[in-house]
């Protein structure tokens, strides 16, 4: 857990906090408690005492959950040639795409038209509305920050959580004006149906926040 203990102890006080109400880290935001409770999500109360991996494959495992593509995803290289940064902007794609299918084709185009407006990458309607999981993955890191914000709105609204500081850049209250409340639901339902487990939808929030973290710092 080396490379989330550096990206845990380089982000603020406000960011952990925000990653600890995410992933209901009872015992605080301390560096070394988000690493312990990372473990605990993943591998439960007693087997965290003998689970020892690192937080790339804490990402795959959440990619293999989602049923990322890994096909499409090697892309003829091996799993040990990804950077963890990679694999995470993949489970943010996938996800997105996921809730993207849960919305009538009006919604999904007024949703993608909005973040466009935002977004600094020209390709993003195109490229949301017909590409893949790894072209889409790999536009402009804004653009990707632009999917993970907006989902993460979505997820939050529909768990109940209720973070101490905006991380949505705005997009929430647009967002939910052009969807209204069913759909928010429908975007996050999504995910949700593809989560049975409550340590794997603490740990999907935690990846898809890290990916915002990375591209923050």
């Amino acid at each position: 857990m080396k490379e989330f203990d550096e990206i845990v102890r380089s982000a603020t006080k406000e960011q952990r906090e925000n990653l600890a109400k995410l992933t209901e880290s009872a015992f605080g935001d301390a560096p070394d408690t988000l690493c312990n409770h990372i473990r605990c999500l993943r591998a439960g109360s007693i087997g965290q005492l003998f689970w020892n991996d690192s937080w790339k494959q804490v990402v795959t495992d959440v990619a293999d959950h989602i049923k990322i593509d890994w096909t499409s995803t090697l892309n003829d290289r091996r799993w040990r040639d990804l950077e963890t940064q990679e694999i995470e902007a993949a489970v943010v794609t996938k996800l997105f795409q996921n809730m993207l299918e849960q919305l009538s084709p009006e919604q999904r185009q007024k949703l993608v038209m909005e973040m466009q407006r935002d977004s600094d990458d020209p390709r993003l309607e195109s490229l949301l509305l017909g590409g893949g999981v790894m072209t889409v993955a790999r536009m402009s890191g804004f653009g990707v920050y632009l999917l993970a914000s907006t989902m993460l709105g979505g997820l939050t609204n529909a768990m109940g959580i209720t973070l101490p500081f905006a991380i949505y850049m705005g997009m929430s209250q647009t967002i939910a004006f052009i969807l209204g409340p069913v759909g928010w639901a429908a975007l996050a339902g999504g995910i949700l149906f593809t989560l049975n487990q409550p340590n794997w939808n603490r740990l999907t929030l935690a990846v898809v926040y890290v990916w915002m973290l990375r591209y923050s710092a």
